[in-house]
């Protein structure tokens, strides 16, 4: 009899071979045959092995209702006195609670709450089920089977953070010592989260049962990295796969692959490469083959990297940041040609991330070396390869772009050129009657980002026209490496134009995913920038705002340096424009401001210099007060540049103030010539006056030199409250401001 329900329960489609097996159930276990005769054998006495393959049948085909019925059953012992109930029947029913269709994560702790308590009891008291003695007391205790049928129905139930908890708490809670161990174990989970979900461990009912808590294995750290990586939780999958390692828990392939699926995720080609090594210390005798995998079709374990795993190692290396490991995924590939494990050959997803690696860094030589290598060893691009080679030709520009204007002046115009020249003559051998494979819009947008890179404006909009022409749809990518181009060249009219393309798709095609974000706004407000207009830069942070958009730090400062360089146009009545500046830094520094925006160095270095040359030493200095209270050191050319401020205003005595004041930092005026030239001229005509400072500069002697009794210089500091909302009215000022 149980044989024959072994095999339902092992069988495909468990739902017609559940009804088989308790047929075969009921059958053997009535005195009667099917036509009320009495059996002349009798009638067959069920045991815990009959009831463990009846569950299994129901866990199988995912029936809670039916497997909750026989378990009640069993613990009230009125029809079963001789079955003693252990952690594999309560283990078996949880299981059913995850296969089922509607995964019921609180039924699956409740059997396990109850299961805890129920099996600790009888242990203590030395009895089974119906007032049996247990025979084998590791049965009597709910065991990390259990625990982990538990974990993995939170797993299929996208339930990480309890999942999570779960592990925690069979952490801090097992009483096993020894290599298994954790020194000082931190959960992620916050304090207030954390409603006990063993909480049978915490009620006053059972503080007399010695409840034992299994100590998790490598299946319970497995499923839980599972769990982690069906929610997308890559960093606290990394924590606990590190955890579990420190825990003296080697983790088999599959928990492997999910590490490395974190480290893909995140780009983080160091971790990646040694989970890698981790696989190829896996060996055949470290996970024994179990009955369930030696059956014909079934999955089986990893016992070193295979392909899947060697392509998320290749990945997250290419997407390192900036590129910087595209190396490794290339000698990873490498590596899969000649690698003993079975299915390591490179394919066209391994070779596409290792190009991926060179697109980043901007190897676009390299990348094209790869296409070559592929069609020789009869592996055929796809188009997200050619994709990938096209956006390493834009990078290389980029780069070469770069360094031309920061560093090399001797690169010239052609070679920035050369990359784009051999991404767009790929993008046509795509377009070409003989290809087969046609670009998509990913391969026009990083089209068009080569020809932004090379100041080919004209050549981005004609890529825009040709991709319409091939009946593919412009994307926000494709606006925004547009406006990129305009951004390079200056251009404000064509930026102009990039927005009422935005604006006509928008409204046209009803799709929310065609609006204008931070990134073509940052570019529009650089664009100006180049162009020497501040106050349409102005105007388009105004409007980000006013759209609700999140403009950061770096777009803030884009505008006050606009300002801060621009000239006003004396043909509109407007503000000041280092006025605008300070207003636009004000915004920063209130509450206004959005999250983390904040003033940095170089807000502080564009705002001091601008205020120095525009004769106004006095803001100058208090935004050097108010720098140094932000935690930045201010360089000694912004101490130069304000005191030669003063001087041109007539005011040397303030100018030896702040030179004084340089001692603060660490700075010593007289290791500077114009600062000591500065310090001779104030201390001449200081002897000259013969009072100190004139009526419009009260300060007094004190020290070697002096120092200033009004203090109140600080125009952005503490002032006393006199009856408005300062942060308000910076805010109003900013959108108050004509043009």
């Amino acid at each position: 009899m149980n044989s024959a329900i072994d095999a339902c329960a092992r069988a495909t489609r468990p739902q017609i071979h559940q009804h088989t097996a308790f047929s075969l159930y009921t059958h053997a276990t009535s005195p009667q045959n099917a036509d009320g005769t009495k059996k002349y054998s009798g009638a067959l006495s069920p045991n815990v092995f009959t009831f463990g393959a009846l569950l299994a049948c129901c866990a199988r085909n995912g029936d809670t209702a039916q497997s909750l019925e026989l378990l009640q059953d069993l613990e009230e012992g009125g029809r079963f006195p001789d079955v003693a109930l252990n952690g594999v029947i309560y283990s078996t029913v949880i299981s059913a609670c995850e296969r089922a269709e509607v995964v019921d994560v609180n039924l699956a702790l409740e059997v396990l709450n109850n299961a805890t308590v129920v099996l600790a009891g009888r242990a203590s008291d030395g009895s089974g089920g119906g007032g049996t003695k247990h025979n084998n007391n590791q049965n009597a205790v709910m065991g990390v089977v259990g625990y982990n049928a538990a974990i993995s129905t939170m797993a299929r139930a996208m339930e990480w953070k309890m999942a999570c908890q779960l592990l925690d708490e069979m952490i801090i809670h097992s009483t096993t010592a020894g290599l298994h161990s954790i020194d000082n174990w931190e959960t992620s989970i916050p304090e207030e989260e954390m409603e006990p979900l063993l909480h049978v461990l915490h009620d006053e009912r059972y503080k007399d049962l010695s409840i034992v808590v299994p100590k998790p294995d490598e299946v319970t750290f497995g499923t839980v990295l599972a769990a982690c990586e069906r929610s997308g939780e890559w960093e606290e999958l990394l924590r606990i796969a590190k955890a579990a390692i420190e825990y003296g828990v080697k983790l088999d392939g599959m928990a492997l692959t999910s590490a490395l699926h974190a480290c893909q995720q995140l780009g983080l080609a160091e971790d990646a490469l040694e989970y890698l090594e981790l696989m190829k210390q896996l060996g055949d005798e470290d996970f024994p083959i179990t009955r369930g995998r030696q059956r014909m079709g079934a999955k089986q374990k990893l016992h070193g990297p295979d392909a899947v795993a060697y392509r998320l190692a290749i990945s997250a290396c290419a997407r390192a940041p900036g590129g910087h490991r595209w190396q490794d995924g290339i000698r990873l590939l490498n590596e899969m040609r000649t690698s003993k494990y079975k299915n390591c050959a490179p394919d066209v997803v391994a070779y596409t991330a290792a190009i991926a690696g060179c697109s980043e860094a901007g190897e676009y030589t390299s990348a094209m070396q790869l296409i070559q290598t592929m069609r020789q060893e009869g592996i055929q691009p796809n188009v997200v390869t050619f994709s990938a080679v096209i956006n390493a030709c834009a990078s290389a520009s980029a780069n070469l772009a770069r360094k031309r204007e920061e560093e090399d002046r001797s690169i010239a115009m052609e070679d920035v050129r050369l990359p784009m020249t051999r991404a767009l003559k790929l993008l046509e051998a795509m377009k070409s009657p003989t290809s087969s494979i046609k670009p998509n819009i990913v391969t026009y947008n990083a089209a068009i980002r080569a020809c932004a890179e090379c100041l080919n404006l004209a050549g981005a909009f004609d890529l825009l026209r040709q991709l319409k022409e091939d009946g593919l749809e412009p994307t926000i990518v494709t606006y925004g490496s547009l406006m990129t181009a305009c951004e390079r060249m200056g251009d404000v009219e064509a930026a102009s134009k990039v927005f009422r393309m935005v604006k006509e798709d928008d409204g046209g095609n009803d799709n929310d995913d065609i609006q204008a974000n931070e990134i073509i706004y940052g570019a529009a407000i650089s664009c100006c920038r180049k162009a020497r207009q501040p106050e349409r830069a102005l105007l388009l942070l105004r409007k980000m705002i006013s759209d609700e958009l999140s403009p950061n730090t770096a777009t803030f400062n884009t505008v006050v340096a606009a300002l801060a360089e621009g000239k006003p146009d004396s043909k509109i009545d407007n503000n000041i424009l280092w006025e605008k500046a300070l207003a636009v830094f004000k915004v920063m520094k209130s509450k206004h401001a959005p999250p983390g925006v904040a003033p940095n160095r170089q807000t502080y270095n564009i705002l001091v210099r601008c205020l120095a040359a525009n004769l106004q030493p006095g803001y100058a200095e208090s935004l050097l007060t108010a720098m140094r209270k932000d935690g930045f050191v201010p360089d000694v050319d912004l101490y130069t540049l304000t005191v030669r401020s003063y001087e041109r205003c007539g005011n040397p005595m303030k100018a030896l103030r702040l030179m004084e004041s340089m001692r603060e930092v660490g700075y010593h005026f007289y290791e500077v010539k114009m600062l000591d030239d500065a310090f001779k001229n104030g201390v001449k005509i200081l002897n000259q006056v013969g009072k100190g400072f004139s009526s419009e500069d009260t300060s007094t002697v004190r020290g070697p030199f002096f120092s200033a009794d009004d203090d109140d210089m600080d125009y952005f500091g503490d002032q006393e409250d006199d009856g408005y909302d300062e942060d308000e009215y910076d805010y109003q000022l900013l959108n108050s401001l004509k043009y």
